[in-house]
């Protein structure tokens, strides 16, 4: 079976055509060389997807599903690593895996800096549109200290209980390569395995381990145009 290729498309959407931007057009023209015809599917980012065909610069709408946000949230707290290699590739697997939101922390062993957040939304669309998902990850443009959290927090640590699948909204804490001083380490600590890992490693293994059969959303609506 062909693949088909899945691109964001903004809302609001109105009228039988959507316009693709240029970043998009460019892609499936020049890049995967489709013509007018072609399969494409699509997305807002928020819940809503569509099966449609591509024409000209735009994607003819088809059949629409709405998905429900996740029954479960996780957010990722994350000290942000030393390169910007490493900062995408965290940023660019979360979202391919479904991670509800991204917030990067400030803590006292810090060595990274965040990336502007034009950058980061544009890595977290190319994780939406590979992964072929309808919600694209939140990613906060500021540092949040860990005092700030609130909710459900988990801390990975080597101490703690082996990590479990999440059934409430829930953080999860990745301190940076200094590790966490320990009035920081405030929360349930939960072990992510053996092995001491880097931390867009340990984001990523954590994020997988919590979401393990918790990727059921609610109800879908479909609809035909």
């Amino acid at each position: 079976m062909r693949h088909v290729p899945h691109v964001l498309v903004p809302s609001p959407w109105h009228g039988h055509l959507l316009n693709l931007d240029e970043q998009s057009a460019h892609h499936l023209r020049k890049v995967l060389r489709l013509r007018d015809g072609a399969a494409i599917s699509y997305t807002d980012g928020q819940g809503r997807s569509g099966e449609g065909v591509l024409e000209d610069d735009s994607v003819a709408r088809g059949q629409e599903t709405c998905q429900a946000p996740s029954l479960a949230r996780l957010t990722v707290a994350v000290a942000p690593p030393r390169s910007t290699e490493r900062t995408r590739f965290l940023v660019e697997k979360l979202g391919e895996l479904g991670v509800d939101h991204l917030v990067w922390l400030r803590t006292e062993r810090t060595v990274g800096r965040p990336p502007r957040i034009d950058k980061a939304n544009a890595w977290a669309r190319e994780a939406l549109e590979q992964s072929g998902g309808v919600w694209m990850m939140q990613i906060d443009d500021t540092v949040t200290p860990i005092a700030d959290l609130e909710g459900t927090v988990l801390v990975a640590d080597p101490e703690g209980a082996a990590a479990a699948p999440i059934q409430m909204d829930t953080t999860l804490i990745v301190g940076p390569e200094g590790g966490l001083t320990s009035t920081e380490r405030a929360g349930t600590l939960v072990c992510l395995g053996d092995r001491i890992l880097r931390v867009e490693t340990a984001a990523i293994v954590g994020a997988t381990l919590l979401k393990r059969n918790t990727t059921e959303r609610g109800d879908k609506r479909q609809f035909t145009r």
